[in-house]
């Protein structure tokens, strides 16, 4: 329960300081008082600090036996500090010198993470029916293939190569489970 009560003061903390950047932005004659850097860094903060909370609450365990929650509070103490360290550098920064949320959209390049995006959601469709090994090959292959223009038979060297060391990773050292798919491998 004190958990969730440091948890609500933090958020607590974070919308008093994003009242008082909306108020820095009504006064300024620039009006870049609640810029870019500063918002996506208070949205991580929350994304952290939930994660932080979620996970503290998951158990950490010890060093020799960590919990289920270890490696999540890891991640999103790494989350919390990489975005604290952001919003910190954003008041150091002058108004005129840091872009604006649509300044940082402006010329996006859309078309490789959305071929990414498609490419991983078709890999994930596929995963259960094709298997670990042939699903990640193909999608190894056709990311080398479509969107870095290798030659053939670089592509499917690197797709082969990169395959088998996920798969001796994960399957052999690991013992993890892995589907199988209609390849049996």
């Amino acid at each position: 329960m004190d958990r969730w009560i440091d948890f609500s003061s933090f958020i607590g903390r974070i919308s008093i300081e994003l009242s008082r950047l909306a108020a820095d932005r009504k006064k300024s004659p620039e009006g870049e008082g609640l810029n870019a850097d500063r918002i996506s860094a208070v949205f991580w903060l929350l994304v952290g600090g939930s994660a932080l909370t979620g996970s503290i609450s998951l158990g950490l365990g010890t060093t020799r036996e960590p919990g289920s929650g270890f490696l999540s509070f890891l991640a999103s103490s790494f989350v919390c500090l990489m975005a604290l360290i952001i919003f910190l550098q954003s008041l150091k920064k002058s108004p005129g010198a840091v872009p604006s949320l649509q300044d940082r959209w402006r010329g996006a390049q859309w078309k490789r993470p959305l071929a990414v995006s498609l490419f991983t959601l078709g890999y994930i469709l596929v995963f259960g029916i094709l298997g670990f090994a042939l699903a990640t090959f193909l999608l190894m292959f056709v990311l080398l293939r479509a969107l870095e223009h290798l030659p053939w038979k670089w592509a499917l060297i690197i797709s082969a190569l990169s395959t088998g060391f996920c798969y001796g990773l994960l399957r052999i050292s690991l013992e993890a489970s892995l589907p199988k798919g209609i390849l049996g491998i």
